[in-house]
């Protein structure tokens, strides 16, 4: 018999040892299939921030390790398309190992630009990787994963902030069709995307919720972070004098396009005007002319006066005199005796115009003597003009009362102004 040399013996022996070994690993690699878990995962993926150019998504994916041995994460890659199936981006995680038992977050922030004629409501991201182990040391095993998670950027633009509103307004002069006005609007743009300010309209209602007024502005753009400002003027109609407070109404919407989607963002704010006393636009700090002329006539049955009224209108609106009458009064030894009294007709003032109403007014003889205790000439002959001046179309008038003491030399014709 024909002995195996001694080196053929040490390769058989090794050779089978490897056999051996393959045939465990063979085993151990069949039943880990059998037995690996998937590893419980958590994705979140949400718009941090947006402009007018991009996007930034931060994905943060949590993974716990049910296994009782250490699973290691590699390859994953996230690819984000819109709801066409526009591919917009490809990004990678960094992987790393998961201890048994225990869970571990990955986190990566990257920047999407918005691509033309996109529709980026929804963003569809695919979710692929690896999770594998080694067995002895150096037999690898992987198993791919693949989620999948929708994210909403419609979301993001619906809590874009509402713009910041200060509305300044202030009033000029009177014309014909009523009150010069000019307002003054500052918008702030808090977000970081500019938005576009359409037209604005500025309603201005008296007590009774009438409007008085509708004026129309005329909006631009407003970068981001940023303020501008829009001024417009007008009339306000002459129905607001019968008022003591106008409130200003302002509405209009802004729109911003983002992500190929429109947002549209309503604007409104009100204001509360406290009217300025009408008489300093109608008298405009002029001096202000008023004429008495008066003459005296004696006639068989008493002492015949002529009394006019001239008024210059400084203002540039038409004004109505009305109510007005005229009372004659003589004094003596300071003490007022009434000698009659008319009613004098309303009459219409042009703007930087004059005009004179005349009344007459007879005093009894009897009357005028008694009433100074038959002293024939009293110390003064006092004429009063009472009324009111309205602008035209209104209710709200000005009070109006004039004093003139007169000569009592009664056969003297006299002017007398103020």
């Amino acid at each position: 018999m024909n002995k195996i040399p001694g080196k053929k013996k040490i390769f058989t022996f090794f050779l089978i040892i490897l056999m051996i070994i393959n045939i465990i690993a063979a085993i151990f690699i069949f039943a880990d299939i059998q037995i690996i878990k998937s590893p419980k995962t958590d994705v979140e993926i949400k718009v941090v921030d947006i402009s007018a150019d991009e996007l930034v998504l931060e994905i943060i994916m949590k993974m716990r390790n049910p296994n009782s041995f250490e699973l290691s994460v590699e390859d994953f890659k996230i690819t984000s398309k819109t709801n066409k199936g526009d591919k917009i981006a490809d990004i990678n995680i960094k992987g790393g190992k998961i201890p048994s038992d225990k869970t571990k977050t990955f986190t990566v922030t990257d920047k999407i630009s918005f691509k033309e004629n996109s529709d980026f409501k929804v963003l569809n991201n695919k979710i692929t990787g690896k999770i594998g182990i080694k067995i002895l040391g150096f037999i690898k095993k992987t198993i791919p994963i693949e989620l999948n998670v929708k994210t909403s950027v419609e979301e993001i633009i619906d809590e874009i902030e509402i713009p910041d509103i200060d509305l300044k307004f202030g009033f000029e002069e009177l014309s014909e069709d009523g009150l010069k006005f000019s307002s003054g609007i500052n918008i702030y743009n808090p977000n970081d995307i500019g938005i576009t300010i359409n037209k604005l309209l500025l309603n201005a209602l008296n007590d009774n919720g009438e409007n008085v007024g509708s004026f129309v502005i005329t909006g631009g753009e407003i970068k981001p972070k940023d303020h501008s400002f829009f001024n417009s003027s007008g009339v306000l109609l002459y129905k607001f004098v019968d008022t003591t407070e106008l409130t200003l109404s302002l509405s209009g919407n802004a729109s911003l396009l983002v992500a190929g989607m429109n947002k549209s963002i309503t604007l409104s704010t009100d204001l509360s005007v406290i009217l300025p006393d009408i008489q300093e636009f109608i008298f405009q700090n002029e001096n202000i002319m008023f004429y008495i002329p008066v003459q005296f006539k004696l006639t068989l049955r008493g002492i015949q006066s002529t009394v006019g009224f001239k008024y210059y209108n400084p203002s540039n609106v038409t004004l109505i005199a009305k109510n007005l009458h005229c009372i004659i009064f003589r004094e003596d030894n300071g003490n007022l005796t009434q000698l009659g009294k008319e009613d004098m007709e309303s009459c219409i003032i042009d703007p930087k115009k004059e005009v004179c109403v005349k009344t007459e007014i007879l005093i009894p003889y009897i009357k005028f003597l008694k009433a100074g205790d038959w002293k024939i000439l009293p110390d003064w002959i006092v004429l009063t003009i009472e009324g009111d001046f309205a602008i035209a179309g209104t209710r709200q008038a000005v009070p109006l009362s004039l004093n003139a003491y007169v000569n009592p030399n009664i056969f003297q014709d006299q002017i007398f102004t103020k």
